[in-house]
């Protein structure tokens, strides 16, 4: 009985074990469902049928069909298809005219009056005729605000963080497509979804009776490039660029060289960020390629600084930059640390002082005891550093607001660090 009982456990938990690893399975598996959405618009009737079109993909294949989206169906084959439409799309080509409940719905259609309800009817005899699960829902036509996130809400809720999404742009309201470009930036970023492909089926480019079928992926990477800008020019952070790059063609070993530089300037090495710099931009120096191109003017700019050949004015060209963007912490550090550059090149002493050398910076420092303005901005960057409260009321009242800390941060910028060398 002890040997059957201890075996009957060890069953149990094998079971046990059994499930969860199914459980995780089924997760996995859910989790990496690809999902077509696509928007179902209003397309006029001829002879009582939606025209047909011969629909040609990039490799060459075609699929004839009166709605784009049967024929991208057939063409990727995902596991689910969400097709949205309003309460006036041509729901009806989803099914044909021998159906039970094609005259309703047709009849519907026309009075612009659908339901969730009759969709939700018509859900499983679709994806029946389609072979793939089948999920209609009705959207509001997106008029204001409240409607388009509305709009990306039930987006949202048709698929699971981790699903990988295939979108198609080509029915539906002039505006819906920029909606559902938005929606694809929105679903990346917030609910971690892969965007596989963005289609268009270009029926005005129709010729010998071939209609193109467009991949709009480009989009989604200029839009990622245009985050990577805006996070740039918030942070300065280079790092992210590196990967679009290299998305675009570009050499890794080019590339990561942003990556390098970011990394030193996060952590205040500026003489350490300059030799990435210098390396990235002899190797750019006939321009940027792909997306890239677009923002090449914005990012070497940003990067100039690099070419100055005095470490002073390079400090002081990266505190500015941070105290321009509110980064006040790197401004008053790299301005303290610019303001002890300043002075130990200034330093007139045989042998010179080297600005790189820690003790000879501190030497520097032991002669600034009586300098309010040197006192003040050590003081402030070192509040910033601890976030500690101060006891010095010149500290206090700078660090009480934004505009009080950005005002003295500037003035003693310009008191302390002069804009040209002597």
């Amino acid at each position: 009985m002890i040997g059957a009982n201890r075996q009957n456990k060890f069953v149990g938990f094998g079971l046990l074990i059994v499930c969860f690893n199914t459980q995780q399975f089924i997760h996995r598996a859910y989790a990496m469902t690809h999902i077509l959405i696509s928007f179902l618009g209003k397309s006029p009737k001829k002879d009582g049928q939606y025209r047909q079109a011969n629909y040609c993909f990039a490799d060459g294949s075609q699929e004839t069909a009166r709605f784009f989206s049967f024929a991208l169906n057939k063409h990727i084959q995902p596991e689910r298809l969400v097709m949205l439409g309003t309460s006036g799309s041509m729901w009806d080509v989803l099914c044909d005219d021998n159906h039970d409940q094609w005259a309703a719905l047709s009849e519907a259609v026309e009075d612009d009056s659908v339901t969730q309800a009759q969709l939700d009817d018509f859900a499983i005899p679709a994806g029946e005729a389609l072979k793939v699960e089948c999920q209609l829902k009705r959207i509001p036509y997106g008029d204001d605000i409240t409607q388009q996130v509305e709009i990306l809400q039930i987006m949202a809720a048709a698929i699971q963080s981790g699903d990988t999404v295939s979108l198609d742009l080509t029915h539906g309201l002039r505006h819906l497509p920029m909606l559902g470009l938005l929606s694809a930036m929105y679903l990346q970023t917030a609910r971690d979804v892969s965007i596989k492909n963005i289609y268009y089926g270009a029926l005005d480019r129709t010729k010998d009776d071939l209609t193109p079928v467009m991949q709009l992926n480009g989009l989604l990477n200029i839009a990622a490039w245009l985050n990577a800008l805006d996070g740039f020019n918030k942070t300065g952070n280079l790092a992210p660029f590196s990967t679009l790059l290299q998305q675009d063609g570009m050499a890794q070993e080019t590339a990561q060289c942003l990556e390098e530089a970011a990394f030193f300037e996060n952590t205040l090495n500026i003489p350490n960020a300059r030799a990435p710099l210098k390396k990235f931009t002899a190797a750019t120096k006939n321009g940027l390629t792909g997306i890239g191109a677009l923002f090449e003017d914005s990012l070497k700019d940003r990067i100039a600084w690099h070419k100055e050949d005095n470490l002073y004015l390079r400090q002081r060209s990266n505190a500015c930059f941070y105290l321009q963007q509110g980064d006040y912490l790197r401004a008053a550090a790299l301005g303290y640390e610019a303001y002890i550059t300043w002075l130990v090149q200034q330093d007139k002493r045989v042998p010179r002082l080297d600005p790189q050398n820690y003790e000879h910076r501190q030497q520097i420092k032991e002669s600034l005891k009586k300098n309010n303005d040197y006192k003040l901005l050590n003081n402030l960057r070192n509040a910033l550093a601890h976030g500690t409260r101060s006891d010095m009321a010149e500290v206090q009242r700078a660090l009480s607001s934004k505009d009080n800390l950005h005002a003295e941060l500037s003035r003693l910028f310009n008191s302390l660090l002069p804009k040209e060398l002597k």
